[in-house]
């Protein structure tokens, strides 16, 4: 194994309980443009690469499918698993959050919210949080966007204008974006050493590289609002990350295809060529 790889594993180890969000990463970064489903002895092969125990792999397993994010099958003594039909859009909705564009970046304004008391309050709140508001002084604030009829109807809505530097200012108290900054340094810190030599690397190394680096950038990203650039620093420290990791997985996914295309099997033999969604992955950055 390339040492920068396995100083990369070995960060893996140093992590809290990470197994079912690594399963995660790879059901959904490889397997679900080339089907959606694969063999648990694929995905052991895998974890092994990355020095976790079979046993915790059958445990996260288990656990992703007792919560329907997987459906499990058998044929004679193999067991397969394929992404679960009713969780198919949330990782199709994770996937164009991780490797597209932000929507709407070049949106200067405010939506705030403002709740009133009454059994509704909280519901409304989970609903417009899914929507990407945040709760700042009592408010619920986002991007300028149009709302869902079901929610226009039931609060009431402002829109407002500010300077650049007020809205700066606001996004990164709302949005706690020092923390979130944090995490994209501790991300160029830990994956620009393997930038220069992604391209060398073996099949295996590359898709336990490529499932290292979407396991780290998917759990930042799915923390990140994905804010208008009139929100955001300048320059922002995410911006450098995703260009890293596009960079970075356009190296590795040559060669960690040719493992898939080796290694990885479905009930009906090998994996399926990759669909269309694949290649247009941080398309806008080429």
């Amino acid at each position: 194994m390339n040492p920068h790889l396995a100083a990369l594993v070995l960060r893996l180890q140093e992590q809290p309980s990470h197994t079912g969000s690594l399963i995660m990463t790879l059901m959904g970064d490889a397997i679900m443009p080339r089907g959606g489903t694969v063999a648990l002895s694929t995905i052991l092969d895998l974890c092994a690469g990355l020095d976790i125990g079979s046993g915790v792999v059958r445990t996260a397993v288990s656990r992703l499918a007792a919560d329907g994010w997987l459906v499990a099958s058998r044929q004679s003594r193999s067991s397969f698993y394929g992404i679960g039909p009713a969780r198919r859009g949330e990782f199709v909705r994770a996937a164009r959050h991780i490797f597209g564009p932000s929507r709407r970046p070049q949106v200067k304004q405010l939506s705030l919210i403002l709740l009133e008391a009454g059994e509704a309050r909280e519901p409304l709140r989970n609903r417009l949080t899914r929507l990407g508001f945040v709760a700042w002084q009592g408010v619920m604030i986002a991007p300028e966007r149009p709302l869902p009829p079901s929610v226009a109807a039931n609060v009431l809505a402002v829109t407002a204008t500010a300077t650049d530097d007020t809205i700066m200012r606001l996004a990164t108290k709302a949005w706690r974006l020092e923390g979130l900054a944090a995490l994209y340094t501790d991300f160029i810190e830990s994956f620009g050493p393997i930038a220069e030599i992604a391209a060398a690397f073996t099949p295996r190394d590359a898709m336990l590289a490529r499932t290292l680096i979407i396991h780290d950038y998917r759990r930042i990203m799915l923390r990140d609002p994905r804010l208008p650039v009139a929100f955001l620093p300048s320059p922002w420290i995410g911006a450098g990350a995703r260009r890293l990791c596009a960079a970075i997985y356009a190296a590795l996914r040559p060669a960690s295809e040719r493992w898939l295309d080796t290694n990885a099997i479905t009930q009906w033999g090998n994996l399926p060529p990759a669909d269309s969604s694949l290649a247009h992955r941080f398309a806008d950055l080429r």
